[in-house]
């Protein structure tokens, strides 16, 4: 028991050390945005993303610097990640500028309430995050069996193992649906410009603006198929397509 206690309270210190270290990162990005260096901010925006850092805020700041180096691809799959998270006007509202600058906008039609509240739930955390929880909140309905069994139960006891029993199936279920939304996602942004789309069949070849969103059929070695709002299918650059 004493070893388990030792084990978990440096799994914890290691994991806020982590946490800490991303968000001195971020706020050296959000210093250098302010200091109007968007390019090096964007890159460590990106840095933070791709290394795991989750955060609205983190998105919403990424996607203003994209905005400022006219990458619009970029810009809107930031502000859509945002969105996903946490419901904001000026998410939004930014959102809509980045969405005006795309060439040649393909409109698709937005998600319903209640499916925006639901990736915003599960988007909430990471895989690892939903995982964590769920052990926590387990290890914490364990402790309450073993101190009703063998300790001093305490008023509330019950209530609180119950409770914990039903965080941890919770966290699970979001930790599997989180996991499969990032390994079988089928929607994205394209986020390079003047993207060549091979239609399949006889139809001519389009050039996808960057920022517009498609759904992601197959994937391939370097090309992948998608399908545009309008319905059509066909081929793109796979480094083109950045899920949501």
């Amino acid at each position: 028991m004493r070893k388990g206690i030792i084990l978990l309270v440096f799994f914890m210190s290691s994991l806020i050390q982590v946490k800490a270290e991303d968000h001195i990162m971020f706020d050296k990005a959000n210093q250098m945005y302010r200091n109007k260096l968007f390019d090096s901010a964007a890159n460590l925006y990106q840095q933070l993303i791709n290394d795991g850092f989750s955060s609205p805020d983190l998105y919403y700041n990424a996607g203003n610097a994209f905005y400022r180096l006219n990458k619009i691809g970029w810009s809107v799959w930031c502000y859509r990640k945002a969105l996903f998270m946490k419901e904001d006007r000026n998410y939004r509202d930014n959102l809509k500028l980045a969405q005006r600058r795309i060439v040649s906008p393909i409109v698709a039609e937005s998600d319903i309430f209640f499916i925006r509240w639901w990736k915003s739930l599960y988007g909430l955390f990471s895989v690892n995050t939903w995982a964590l929880l769920a052990i926590l909140s387990f290890f914490v309905a364990m402790t309450t069996l073993f101190l009703k069994k063998f300790g001093r139960p305490f008023s509330g006891i019950n209530g609180l193992r119950n409770l914990a029993f039903v965080m941890s199936f919770m966290a699970l279920i979001l930790m599997g649906v989180r996991w499969l939304e990032e390994q079988y996602h089928y929607r994205g942004i394209i986020v390079k410009s003047a993207t060549l789309f091979q239609p399949q069949g006889k139809g001519a070849a389009l050039t996808l603006s960057e920022g517009v969103e498609v759904e992601f059929v197959m994937q391939g070695k370097v090309q992948m198929l998608v399908k545009l709002p309008d319905g059509q299918i066909g081929q793109i650059e796979a480094s083109a397509f950045r899920k949501l």
